[in-house]
């Protein structure tokens, strides 16, 4: 049998004991006992193997000898801020760029969006980041910001080696060619939604020097824009 992962945001040596809601998965749905070997990570990194040592519905406790650091998983460190689709597609969203290795996911808002996400939203997407994060292997969890304006998410883009905004104008630059050219260490994508920017938005993006780029000679869903931004990044691994 496969070694589980479990999340444990606060790993270290010695004793260590699972949220409730990881505890109530580790032995309800996954159905370990005291003795089995796991894997625990804490999304920043950090990963050890232990024993479990305790377990109840609400409470598991793993033993850990040793905590190991390993590397942050993509060439290039990238945060995509996205106008979030309509809720039944956000998972997907999340789930997708979190297997793909982002390293940040921001909610935004813009004038045309259809989506004003709260805190229970961003509750939610951080669970489906764990989720995913134990599915597919990773050490490190994507930074979940709740909904900004757009004029915040660009007031924030001088924080980046670089940012760029997805649009369709005619000056546009495929977005890999900007990676292989510039080879930045950190880079925000900023994806509108699907009813595209407005010219309130062109106005401030230009007014800050963002460059635009684009993803396929098709236009793309905002949530398929998110993860062709997170494969385009993770191709150059």
């Amino acid at each position: 049998m496969s070694v589980k992962r479990l999340f444990c945001r606060n790993l270290c040596v010695g004793l260590n004991c699972l949220s409730a809601e990881e505890s109530h998965h580790a032995t309800s749905s996954v159905r370990l006992q005291v003795g089995d070997e796991v894997t625990l990570f804490d999304g920043a990194g950090g990963v050890a193997n232990g024993l479990l040592q305790d377990a109840s519905k609400n409470k598991v406790v793993i033993s850990v000898q040793h905590v190991d650091t390993v590397a942050f998983d993509m060439p290039y460190r990238l945060t995509v801020a996205v106008a979030m689709p309509r809720t039944h597609r956000q998972g997907y969203l999340i789930e997708k760029c979190t297997e793909l290795g982002v390293d940040g996911i921001w909610a935004m808002l813009t004038d045309r969006g259809v989506a004003e996400p709260g805190a229970t939203a961003v509750e939610k997407w951080t669970r489906r980041t764990i989720e995913a994060a134990k599915q597919c292997g990773r050490c490190w969890l994507p930074e979940i910001k709740t909904a900004q304006p757009f004029a915040s998410v660009i007031a924030s883009s001088n924080e980046f080696d670089l940012a760029l905004w997805m649009d369709k104008s005619d000056d546009a630059t495929p977005f890999d060619q900007y990676l292989k050219a510039e080879k930045p260490a950190s880079v925000l994508a900023i994806i509108g939604p699907e009813g595209g920017w407005s010219d309130d938005e062109r106005t401030q993006a230009q007014s800050v020097g963002l460059r635009p780029a684009t993803l396929a000679p098709t236009i793309l869903r905002t949530e398929t824009a998110a993860v062709a931004a997170c494969a385009l990044v993770a191709s150059c691994a």
